[in-house]
């Protein structure tokens, strides 16, 4: 009888027939009616003990024929039931082990060295020896001499076993409730580096574990390490659906039995997109007729996320492959095809039966006529607004973007945040391409470009190259900035954008839109009665305070000398930007004193003034007391009520002031999930962790609340306004008000700012103090005169203000007379150019005296003052 030094391998691994023509009288045959268990692996696998029969009968032949059969179908079961196996991995694997158990160890070293430069995982080959059992190539790894391939296999096998142990023992103790216990598992295994396809095998074979980790979020002992293994099993899944092998292996299983079809079926669906390229190329594989039936029934059931490579798709050479396309995303269903249909339908190069089937499927999608260019608007609107039958995943981190490129489905991952930004681009670029005149493609083009930008994070009101451009890898090196396409498309297409950007109150579009303006157009197609100039205008309200101070330079920039709406609105937006330099508010509302005292001490630290209220009523009210009208950000406890946190996230983006406000939901002890959900519910909001506040480092305490609230503000298209920045616009907008009353406008009344320019000439900024004496001079206002006036007769600010500010009150003297008439100012000022050692600044201080053409008492008073006999 033979013996079978392999059976360690099982019926479903390599277990082998004999040869029944060897020269003996028996033959060992399995039987399948009773249970096993595979002896030198120690493994239990299905399979059925030994019949000793007769080799020269009919019966013995049938049987061994028979037996082949369901060996080589248990086979094919289990590498089916593997998840993510590489079947050359697998075959090289079973041969390297049958080599071994007929002592052919020459062959067996060699099969060893090869699966270890496949790079394959150690979990991975943990459990490939547990399937067919590895203790003889254990047993030979121990022997004097082993080869060095052995025994590096045996190193990486028992690493494998031990981040097996690690997730089963996770998993073990989080069902009896010993969270300690699991976290410290889970943590040990996550710091071990394991491969998310052999682990997402490992939790496939108990459909509890998956349900379990799920559970365990929310627990505070091991939640965060629950998470992060979940994490790791959903790129598990993510890089097993876009395998390139896998689903070609898949494809070909289609013409399997049907379990194993079904299985390869369920498979190239969960592939989704990246199953299209593959099967398409097979459906033209003139050598693979006998999948094409079975393809042309899986296509449409892979559903909506295989629409945008089909689409791409329709533009091949192919007619027949096409024909079927068209066949399949009017199965699908979905109106995100017609326009691709559309142009089928006009496309030269296609079959009079072809274009007949596109119409025919635009019928069945509900179009009728075939307006190539509206289609492809109305799409990229779509895109544009985020439709949930068009958007991309938000739970993943990057979207795919389908290019044909010669006659091949190539794909460009991109951060989730600009797919539909790209993709509305695209759609406006095939629009024109069918109607060059459709000036709505044009300015939907151009707000989709910044937006893109925006959300990058890049300056959208900057020219210059930016590394983080490279982010998008749908445009080539050296692509030009959004602002380039802004400022030639010229002032009309930037005013539509900038409707748009008011309408959606996107503060990244409006930024980039007002900046073109501002560099483009002049008084005449910047403001005025016409419709298509409101836009700018309106702009003055926005929800953002940079928005708004940036559109009232841009106006008062351009010195309009024609009234019109909206004119008032322009001095009182920049003197706020003056009111609110070096100034940054934030509303925060939080019904535990303790942990609100706690986040506004770090918020203060960093800068702002806090509105603090255990409700946002109170907290508003806070605000309203403190002179605080608008916030640059607000924080909002996960356990605050009246209203709880998810209501007030609605309000606060309903109301005009905070709707483009960044937003942080700080998560209190247990409550990270509610904070999620939160903060899924709209733009631009983040969640802060509690524990966070207690980092210890104020320093690093700042910086991570920074990097939350930069989080937010680049979901809203803007970057967070700091110090500098805010100084920045107080600083432009005292220019532009001093650069309106040199112009003598009547349209603008700069007296509307005399108030905050004050505040500003007695802030903690010495250039914005210079700048702001500068524009005073022109304010013929007796307050305006005596702030310079006390500016410069200040002993604390630097010689160089005082100079400034006395040449300030001297061109505010000769402009506007003498509005200080005899006060103490004026005795002061006499005293210090009668007094002052520093003849430099006792010369700019006379300059001004003579400008106030004091009385001719006064002037006696000082020569009288210089005598000395």
């Amino acid at each position: 009888m033979h013996a079978f030094p392999g059976a360690e391998v099982g019926f479903s691994g390599d277990f082998r027939l004999p040869d029944v023509s060897a020269d003996t009288d028996k033959v060992c045959l399995p039987d399948m009616s009773r249970p096993y268990t595979s002896t030198l692996g120690g493994a239990k696998t299905a399979g059925g003990s030994f019949m000793v029969m007769p080799q020269n009968t009919l019966q013995c032949k049938l049987m061994a024929a028979l037996m082949a059969a369901m060996v080589a179908a248990s086979a094919a079961r289990a590498t089916d039931e593997m998840v993510g196996q590489d079947a050359e991995a697998w075959t090289i694997w079973q041969s390297a082990l049958d080599s071994a158990s007929r002592e052919d160890r020459e062959t067996a070293t060699r099969n060893f060295s090869q699966l270890l430069t496949m790079g394959l995982s150690d979990l991975r080959l943990a459990l490939m020896a547990d399937r067919t059992g590895s203790l003889g190539l254990e047993n030979w790894a121990k022997e004097a001499g082993a080869p060095d391939p052995v025994k590096q296999l045996v190193e990486k096998i028992t690493s494998g076993r031990r981040q097996k142990a690690l997730a089963e023992d996770g998993w073990h103790f989080a069902a009896i409730g010993r969270f300690k216990y699991a976290d410290a598992n889970f943590k040990a295994l996550d710091e071990s580096n394991p491969d998310p396809v052999a682990l997402l095998e490992l939790a496939r074979r108990n459909p509890n574990r998956h349900a379990i980790l799920i559970k365990l979020i929310s627990n505070a002992e091991v939640g965060p390490s629950a998470k992060r293994f979940l994490q790791l099993l959903d790129l598990g899944e993510e890089k097993l659906r876009m395998d390139a092998s896998e689903i070609v292996a898949n494809i070909g299983k289609l013409a399997g039995p049907p379990r194993m079809s079904f299985n390869a079926t369920s498979r190239l669906k969960a592939s989704g997109e990246y199953a299209i390229p593959h099967l398409l190329q097979a459906l033209q594989d003139s050598g693979r007729k006998e999948l094409h039936a079975a393809i042309i029934q899986v296509l449409p059931q892979i559903g909506r996320d295989g629409l945008n490579p089909l689409c791409a798709a329709l533009a091949m050479a192919d007619n027949v492959t096409r024909h079927q396309i068209v066949s399949t995303v009017a199965q699908i269903g979905y109106r995100q095809a017609l326009p691709y249909l559309a142009k089928l339908t006009s496309d030269e190069s296609a079959s009079g039966e072809l274009r007949a089937a596109a119409k025919q499927a635009m019928v069945t999608l509900g179009a009728g006529a075939a307006d190539t260019a509206a289609l492809f608007f109305e799409l990229a609107e779509s895109y544009y607004n985020n439709a949930d039958s068009v958007k991309a995943d938000p739970r993943k981190d990057t979207a795919n973007v389908w290019y044909l490129r010669d006659g091949t489905l190539k794909l460009v991952a991109v951060p989730t945040a600009i797919f539909n930004d790209i993709m509305a681009m695209r759609c406006c670029e095939e629009a024109l391409l069918a109607n060059s005149n459709l000036e709505n493609a044009t300015a939907l083009w151009l707000a989709a470009n910044i937006r893109r930008e925006a959300k990058l994070g890049l300056d959208v009101e900057s020219d210059k190259p930016d590394e983080l451009a490279a982010k998008d890898g749908t445009r080539p090196d050296g692509y030009p900035r959004s602002i380039y396409f802004a400022r030639a498309a010229g002032p009309k297409y930037c005013h539509m954008v900038l409707a748009r950007a008011n309408k959606d109150r996107d503060v990244g579009v409006a930024l980039g839109a007002i900046a073109a303006l501002r560099e483009t157009a002049g008084e005449p197609s910047l403001v005025g009665a016409e419709d298509i100039k409101q836009p700018l205008i309106e702009t003055l309200a926005f929800p953002n305070r940079q928005v708004r101070v940036k559109a009232a330079l841009a106006i008062g920039q351009a010195l309009p000398r024609t009234q019109f709406a909206g004119a008032h609105n322009v001095v009182p937006v920049l003197a706020e930007a003056l009111s609110q330099a070096n100034r940054q508010a934030a509303l925060v509302v939080d019904g535990d004193s303790a942990s609100g005292n706690k986040i506004q001490a770090v918020l203060a630290g960093m800068g702002y003034d806090c509105a603090l209220g255990d409700t946002l009523n109170s907290a508003r009210e806070t605000g309203r007391k403190a002179n605080l009208t608008t916030f640059d950000l607000v924080i909002l406890a996960s356990d605050m009520s009246g209203p709880d946190v998810t209501a007030a996230i609605g309000d606060l983006r309903r109301e005009f002031q905070t709707a483009a406000t960044p937003i942080l939901v700080l998560a209190k002890e247990g409550e990270a999930t509610k904070a999620s959900s939160a903060a899924r519910l709209a733009p631009g909001v983040e969640v802060l962790l509690y524990d966070a506040l207690g980092l210890g480092d104020p320093k690093k305490i700042s910086e991570h609340v920074g990097n939350r609230i930069a989080r937010a503000s680049q979901a809203l298209g803007m970057a967070p306004l700091s110090a500098d920045q805010s100084l920045s616009l107080a600083l432009q907008s005292a220019r532009v008000l001093r650069l309106i009353a040199e112009s003598n406008l009547k349209v603008l009344d700069v007296s509307k700012a005399t108030g905050a320019l004050i505040t500003a000439i007695r802030g903690n900024s010495e250039p914005l103090r210079v700048a702001a004496a500068h524009a005073l001079a022109l304010h013929r206002a007796a307050d305006a005169q005596a702030a310079i006036a006390e500016n410069a007769l200040d002993p604390q600010r630097s010689p160089g203000e005082r100079i400034a500010s006395f040449n300030s009150l001297a061109e505010s003297a000769r402009t506007g007379g003498n509005l200080l008439g005899t006060s103490e100012l004026v005795n002061r000022l006499i005293e210090f150019t009668t007094q002052e050692q520093d003849l430099v600044l006792r010369a700019a201080g006379s300059q001004a005296l003579g400008a106030l053409d004091l009385p001719s008492n006064k002037a006696s008073e000082i020569i009288r003052g210089q005598y000395r006999g």
